[in-house]
């Protein structure tokens, strides 16, 4: 007789039901629990989690094993921390059958002054293991239900603290705890400044297998003539997901079908489609699939677009690498997900067909953070440019669109956005070139200073020889025209220095500012405005400036730039035929100079002997450091399709470049070709060379990435998406890369073309990326003509402005303390990436003089306070040294070290030059200028001191003796 009841959906089944199925997980929790461990069952929702306890708690207590089982959900979420712990002891005093033995209410009552964790501390301490003197397990189910109250953390902190207690008090060992839910450890402690859930045992609730269901297929047997094929085809549809499983064998049960012989897969498919697919929300009952569907819809919306994009990875391809990010997690808790060989699937083809892609593209058009500005640029014929998107807008779009497939209608519209956002910036772009307008007129103020001074002097000289005719007494004119004329200088060389800052040209603004400091120290009178102005330009350029160098020289664009393995030395390549060597302090050491060769890239080789370059026109040359030519690899030339990369394989002396045919050329570096690598259907633009693992990774403009083997093996291929790839490089351990190009992105992928992470995006397209050498660091180089530095997490660090053109390439040096970037505005700029300046506080008055010891270890100061400070070069205070008297005859204007830099010279307003110990002794003080001493020099071997003052002279001193 059919029991058209047999199969039971929702809800937890009862001890021995007929259609409980024993998986391994049945096996599992039972041993580890009885042992002691901490047992946890996370997974999604109606897999049978609760029925798992009810059947390991009966089998536990058969076995006099005290147990009781608390659902979080009976005590609810929107209490306070004192109504939910006094009804989680509530709860376990009733579970235990203690409830008649322990009054709830006085012994609650009786603990009031203790905080709430602390009362239930004491149900255990007191009252269970007192009560019970075998092993205690207590089951907390829905786990999931309290994620979101503010003192969860604490809750599950201290079942952790029970479980550690163990090694303390033995009597904890008798207890553990088995947590059920739809949650993963990192959920229940959330605080990073607490110690994780990094305790317990996993037990792993996987679908029903074919050799399982013996117990499903009982309630087949009178209604089908072959239970276990129809079985069988239940589990293809079904996966083994225990409610569907559950749910379709009642179909068949109740359905007026015969499912005859032989057709069977016919006749379930039937089934499917009709009761379960067709109109499925309305057919979900009880509910299933809008669990799954409200799961992933009603959560955060960016973790919505988060878990789509995720999803639709995993439809295109039918199955990603499961790397437990806590994006898969979340996904695989909908249940819409499962693992299976560390990858991740579509759970069944019953969530497979109908959470499908016309599923998906209908939730993304609802979801999508323009939906209302789309609707309205469409029905406005796509002439409404109000409703693009501009700036931050634009870019929270293409971080939501970056790992979704997009519609024709999306991708319009996103291109749409982006070209208003360029003529926005080339808008800008001219307004600030209408501002560099004030730079021009802070030069004009300058030039027009200068020919005034000129102009003045000249009269004022002549003005001047009258009166010492007329009056020999009389000067007072002349001399203020003089000090006016300075005046005049210092003040247009500073605001020249605030104009050229404001232009992004921070070197030639401190190069300004320096000046005006010079001329003002040197100036016979100064008034307190034109000081400050000087003091107020110096400290914004010092504060501002991060190019270290500039390398100039070449006449065309400079395409390549890169350090020496050993950072000493530069290297450079040009469109103007020649490829340079600098020195780290940007002196050029040697020029290599061929006609007609265009050059578009230079690398060293990794023992700093050799370099070889790479020109337009497909040849390759190879020099020594020392400039003697070795051999020249000549290419066809092919305007159409040139290389432009190539790179040295470390420990070997084989040059890895790309050929005119889409290939890769390894040589030997005397010319020989070893191998030709093929696989890329572009034009390949960049190569890179691992430094520890002797691979290559080559991108074309097609946006392919391969990677291969030393040895020429193509290891991997796979699509970095639809724009070309400017750019690619291996990090320091050659586990990750680094990819830039033509959709203004960084990009990090893993070795089996994984993308990682968008680090970030510039505002054009990016030419050049690198890693540092620790690895933490990525700089990138784009046509927008900035250089950027990246955290390895995303984060933005630095904006380096100050290049006239694009950036086409950027290189760290090797301690990755100073970045080079190169061109199209021909110059080579080196920058600084230490701190802001270090301020040493300790002065009470403006400063004239700063010095460091020959060794650089010593830092000295001087000016108006009338004091010398002496400074470590990490700005710890050594010593302060105040002459006897303070009046302001005393200000010192300058001061300096002697060679050997054990004693300082220092001279100022009272017209004397005194030598000082480091400790802080006059040694000695020459007397015999008539006006201030303004400047003061040891000679070479620190016997002579000369020096400068108003008085007209220059005086040699004989430091053991006197003038």
């Amino acid at each position: 007789m059919t029991n058209f009841n047999y199969y039971k959906l929702g809800g937890s089944l009862e001890y021995q039901h007929p259609t409980y199925v024993i998986r391994q997980a049945d096996s599992d929790l039972y041993e580890g629990l009885k042992n002691g461990d901490l047992c946890y069952v996370l997974n999604s929702r109606q897999m049978g989690k609760s029925s798992l306890r009810v059947h390991t708690m009966k089998q536990l207590k058969e076995e006099g094993i005290k147990c009781a089982s608390v659902d979080l959900t009976r005590i609810g979420s929107h209490v306070t921390p004192s109504e939910w712990y006094g009804g989680l002891v509530s709860e376990l005093l009733r579970g235990f059958g203690l409830s008649k033995k322990v009054n709830f209410g006085t012994w609650w009552r009786e603990r009031e002054f203790l905080p709430p964790k602390q009362r239930l501390s004491e149900l255990i301490d007191d009252v269970l293991l007192t009560e019970f003197p075998g092993k205690i397990i207590i089951f907390i189910d829905e786990v999931d239900s309290i994620l979101r109250i503010n003192f969860k953390d604490d809750f599950f902190a201290f079942i952790r603290a029970c479980y550690n207690q163990r090694a303390d008090n033995p009597e904890y060992q008798r207890l553990t705890f088995c947590l059920l839910g739809v949650a993963t450890p990192s959920n229940l402690i959330a605080d990073k400044n607490r110690t994780p859930f990094n305790i317990g045992r996993a037990i792993e609730l996987n679908g029903f297998q074919l050799n399982e269901v013996e117990s499903l297929m009982q309630g087949l047997e009178d209604i089908v003539a072959r239970p276990q094929t129809i079985l069988s085809e239940v589990l293809k549809w079904t996966g083994g997901q225990p409610f569907l499983t559950q749910k379709l064998c009642q179909l068949i049960c109740i359905s007026n079908n015969s499912f005859p012989k032989f057709q069977e897969k016919e006749y379930v498919e039937k089934l499917v489609q009709t009761q379960i697919i067709e109109n499925w929300e309305a057919q979900d009952e009880p509910e299933h699939l809008k669990t799954i569907r409200d799961r992933i819809l009603q959560s955060s919306e960016n973790q919505t677009g988060r878990l789509l994009g995720l999803y639709q990875q995993i439809l295109n391809h039918g199955e990603i690498i499961a790397d437990d990010s806590p994006e898969q997690t979340q996904l695989r808790l909908t249940g819409l997900i499962v693992k299976q060989q560390g990858k991740l699937r579509i759970y069944n083809c019953i969530y497979a067909e109908i959470f499908n892609q016309i599923w998906l593209d209908k939730v993304l058009a609802n979801i999508r953070p323009y939906s209302q500005n789309l609707n309205i640029w469409v029905s406005s014929n796509f002439q409404d440019e109000s409703r693009l998107l501009r700036g931050q807008s634009l870019q929270d779009a293409r971080n939501w669109a970056a790992d979704k497939g997009l519609s024709d209608l999306d991708r319009k519209f996103l291109d749409a956005s982006q070209e208003l956002e360029k003529r926005d910036i080339q808008k800008k772009l001219q307004i600030e070139a209408e501002a560099s307008g004030i730079l021009a007129t802070a030069n004009d103020v300058l030039l027009v200073a200068n020919q005034k001074a000129k102009k003045r002097i000249q009269i004022g000289g002549g003005v001047l020889v009258i009166s010492i005719v007329i009056a020999m007494s009389t000067g007072t004119w002349a001399n203020r025209m003089i000090k006016d004329i300075q005046l005049e200088k210092i003040t247009s060389l500073s605001i020249s220095s605030h104009a050229l800052l404001n232009s992004n040209r921070e070197l030639d603004a401190l190069i300004a500012a320096i000046k005006a400091a010079r001329q003002l120290k040197s100036a016979t009178w100064t008034d307190a405005n034109t000081k400050e102005s000087v003091k107020l330009a110096l400290q914004r350029a010092v504060y501002k400036v991060r190019e270290r160098n500039r390398l100039e020289g070449h006449n065309d664009a400079v395409r390549s730039v890169t350090f020496s393995p050993n950072g000493k030395i530069i290297a450079t390549a040009s469109e103007d035929n020649t490829v340079r060597l600098w020195n780290i302090n940007g002196k050029e050491i040697r020029r290599f100079i061929d006609n007609n060769q265009r050059f578009r890239n230079v690398k060293f080789s990794p023992d700093n002997k050799i370099i070889a370059a790479i020109s337009a026109n497909n040849t390759i040359k190879i020099w020594q450091i020392n400039g003697e030519k070795l051999i020249t690899l000549k290419g066809q030339d092919n305007q159409d399709n040139f290389m432009n990369s190539l790179c040295f394989i470390p420990d070997s002396k084989i040059l890895a470049a790309p050929s005119q045919d889409n290939t890769i050329q390894l040589w030997s570096i005397d010319g020989q070709g070893i191998k030709t690598l093929k696989g890329h259907k572009f034009p390949i633009w960049s190569i890179s060379c691992s430094l520890n693992s002797k691979n290559i990774i080559t991108a074309d403009l097609g946006g392919f990435i391969i990677i291969w083997s030393a040895n020429g093996e193509k290891i991997k291929t796979w699509k970095a998406g639809n724009q070309s790839i400017f750019d690619v490089s291996f990090s320091p351990d050659g586990k990750t890369i680094v990819t830039a190009g033509g959709d203004t992105t960084i990009k990090l992928w893993n070795l089996d073309g994984k993308e990682l992470k968008t680090i970030g995006k510039h505002d054009n397209y990016v030419t050049s990326v690198s890693f540092s050498s620790d690895g933490q660091t990525i700089i990138s180089g784009s046509a927008d003509n900035t250089v950027k530095l990246w955290s390895i997490e995303g984060k933005e660090l630095k904006t380096l402005k100050g290049h006239n053109n694009s950036v086409f390439s950027v290189s760290f040096n090797p301690d990755h303390k100073i970045i080079a970037s190169a061109s199209a505005d021909n110059t080579i700029k080196l920058w600084n990436l230490d701190q802001e300046p270090k301020t040493l506080i300790g002065h009470s008055d403006s400063l004239w003089a700063v010095s460091f010891s020959p060794n650089g270890k010593i830092i000295a100061s001087a000016g108006d306070d009338k004091t010398i400070q002496l400074w470590s070069i990490d700005g710890q205070k050594l010593k302060s040294i105040s002459p006897n008297s303070n009046l302001d005859w005393n200000r010192i204007w300058n001061i300096t070290f002697s060679p050997d830099g054990n004693t300082i010279a220092t001279v100022g307003f009272d017209q004397t030059v005194k030598i000082w110990s480091l400790d802080g002794e006059n040694i000695k003080t020459f007397q015999g200028h008539k006006d201030q001493v303004i400047d003061v020099n040891f000679s070479p071997n620190g016997k002579i001191l000369a020096t400068a003052s108003y008085d007209g002279t220059v005086k040699l001193w004989d430091i053991n003796n006197q003038e």
